[in-house]
């Protein structure tokens, strides 16, 4: 049994496969089957009585232990890995192997150093790997080139450590040609560097390898093999792609391709697919992967998805319809305002929501469409409830191939902003007849008259009866000599207004009471006999006049009594200068009688005197009467 054995334990130390020794021990420990001396690296194993010379090399999943029998002549010739023994620095052994890659025959080979074979430039490099294998503890590997007895250059990898012989230190080294797998990395550098795909090798942490398309990231190869791979990553994605590389390096599987998100040197985020595999590179696990760039692509999906959002969740109603006008898609705005399922659309026509009578605008709409042309028209829709609702239609035709073979088109709501308009348009000409009102307002001196050109003016704005009615000492009396009887006048005596479907018997519908007032006074009212619907604006706006003409009709009052407070005054006036008049006679025969009192003597004149004093005492007390008149007609207060 002296020959090499070669064994792989994993790492709880049962062998997992074995050479030169029987299948029989595989799943045993390694202690079980040997008697081991030492520890470490190098050690000594012996089985059946026979002293091998042990070498554990760690791997990923364990170690390989290579046994050599202390006696070289016993080593195994067919050994698949060149295998080279080195004494003093000359070739004691060298197996088939050897000598076939390199074309010297074992006397050859024993009698030369191993630096005559190598090639131009790699003398200094196997000197180093030979000083440093009887230096230092455990397995050097390098790549050498060396030159065989053609002349021809060759790559090998060497795997070198330092054992013993005969007491004296040996360097074993395993030999293996490389030479394929060079070309297959000259091949793959080649390729890698044709790629559009970034491609990376990552070990230890940090990039080994990466091809010329590196740029992605805008930072230059030199940075980039300095940095720590993982920071190009973003922050949100960094721990699950941390996690992968680890699994990767296990040997577990991890699900490719995957996405993740990388930042540019300039803050840019870019998005990648990555596949990556585990490789030994240069004897060591590492990670090799690709990225490709789908920056542009998830751009795309965004847009698309935004879309497709914009689609589901507009205001506006879209639909996608065949070349025979059938419901191909529509959004969920489209079934939610007609009131309709999504199955009760698709596959339909748009007959199923038109009316009759406007089928043939939309036929006609269609016909342009599949000629090519973009077309927008309004028409109404039926809601499955009975609804009318009314739609601007905008609508364009599909092409595949320069053939037109459907229409897609949006659908706007405008029922409301029709009645809007129809609305701001009513409200516009109210005021508009508003402002016709107040103008007669101004021009008009008497309450009968302007109500009855108001009733007159608000016949040819609504196409309604109305009538009026003024209050005079509690009574309402008509302003418009044709005027009904009407109950909801009579209700709006107390002020407030009222709009109710009117009773009377030339009313039909809802009709409009207009108390007329100011100042908490009401002084009439105003009824626009079956005026219809009216919005808020409108009655807020009919309100307004009834205050307006509550000011007009006090003003127009305050200028009757001002009127006739000034003719009192005037009257006043006149009796005041009859009064005047009257005094001078009897102030004069006063005089007189003074003066002639001694001709007539005194008694006498103090008779006549005395009439007079009676006479003046009778024209003061009518001058009292006529200024306390006087006085009431300037406070504006009216004498019973």
């Amino acid at each position: 049994m002296s020959h090499v054995i070669i064994i792989k334990i994993n790492p709880n130390g049962k062998i997992v496969s074995i050479q030169g020794l029987p299948s029989g021990i595989k799943g045993k420990r390694f202690e079980e089957v040997f008697e081991v001396e030492g520890s470490g690296k190098e050690f000594k194993a012996k089985l059946n009585g026979e002293i091998f010379t042990g070498s554990k090399i760690r791997v990923d999943d364990g170690h390989i232990i290579v046994l050599l029998p202390e006696s070289l002549h016993h080593l195994i010739e067919d050994f698949p890995v060149g295998v080279v023994v080195i004494q003093d620095g000359r070739i004691i052994y060298a197996n088939k192997i050897v000598e076939k890659f390199s074309g010297y025959s074992k006397s050859d080979l024993y009698s030369m150093n191993l630096v005559e074979l190598a090639a131009e430039g790699y003398k200094d490099k196997i000197r180093r790997v030979y000083d440093r294998s009887l230096k230092e503890e455990g397995i050097i590997k390098e790549e050498l080139k060396v030159r065989n007895k053609n002349g021809e250059e060759l790559f090998v990898e060497v795997l070198a450590t330092k054992s013993y012989y005969k007491g004296k230190p040996t360097i074993i080294c395993g030999i293996t040609d490389i030479a394929k797998r060079k070309e297959f990395e000259s091949l793959f550098l080649a390729l890698a560097n044709q790629t559009f795909t970034t491609v990376y090798i990552i070990q230890d942490g940090k990039f080994v390898f990466l091809n010329d398309t590196s740029a992605l990231s805008g930072y230059s190869m030199e940075e980039l093999f300095e940095m720590n791979p993982f920071d190009l990553v973003h922050p949100e994605d960094r721990e699950r792609i941390i996690s992968n590389y680890v699994r990767r390096l296990r040997g577990e599987d991890v699900e490719v391709p995957h996405r993740f998100r990388v930042i540019t040197k300039y803050g840019e985020v870019k998005y990648v697919d990555t596949i990556a595999v585990r490789v030994i590179y240069k004897g060591k696990p590492a990670v090799m992967g690709m990225l490709i760039d789908r920056t542009d692509e998830m751009k795309a999906q965004e847009k698309l998805r935004m879309y497709e959002r914009f689609f589901r969740e507009a205001k506006d109603m879209f639909f996608i319809i065949d070349r025979k006008g059938r419901f191909v898609d529509v959004n969920p705005r489209y079934a939610e305002i007609l009131g309709y399922d999504y199955s009760e659309l698709i596959g339909h026509t748009s007959r199923k929501v038109a009316f009759e009578e406007d089928l043939d605008i939309l036929r006609e709409n269609f016909r342009k469409v599949l000629n090519g042309e973009n077309v927008r028209f309004t028409f109404r829709a039926r809601c499955k409830n009975g609804d009318e609702r009314v739609f601007e239609v905008v609508e364009w035709p599909v092409f595949r191939d320069g053939k037109v073979v459907g229409a897609e088109g949006v659908l706007r709501d405008i029922t409301d902003r029709l009645k809007t308009e129809r609305e701001l348009k009513k409200t516009n000409e109210l005021l508009r007849t508003i402002s016709e009102i107040n103008e007669l307002i101004f021009r008009e001196k008497d309450e009968y008259a302007l109500l009855s050109k108001v009733c007159r003016v608000i016949l040819k704005l609504r196409n309604a009866s109305s009538w009026a009615w003024v209050v005079e000492k509690e009574k309402m009396l008509k302003a418009t000599p044709l005027a009904p009887e009407c109950a909801l006048a009579e209700k709006a005596r107390d002020g407030v207004l009222k709009y109710e479907e009117c009773s009377c018997p030339v009313g039909s519908g809802k009709s409009l009471a207009i108390p007329i007032r100011h100042n908490s006074h009401v002084f009439g009212v105003l009824v626009l006999c079956s005026v219809g619907e009216l919005s808020e604006d409108e009655i807020r706006i009919f309100e307004e006049l009834g205050e307006n003409l509550g000011f007009a009709i006090t003003s127009y009052r305050a200028e009757r009594d001002r009127k006739i407070a000034l003719n009192l005054l005037l009257d006043n006036l006149e009796q005041f200068e009859d009064l005047a008049d009257r005094l001078r006679n009897p102030v004069a025969i006063i005089s007189g009688f003074i003066e002639i009192k001694n001709d007539i003597g005194c008694e006498r004149a103090l008779r006549e005197i005395e009439k007079q004093v009676d006479r003046i005492k009778r024209i003061l007390d009518d001058l009292r009467l006529q200024e306390t008149l006087t006085y009431f007609i300037l406070r504006g207060e009216k004498l019973k």
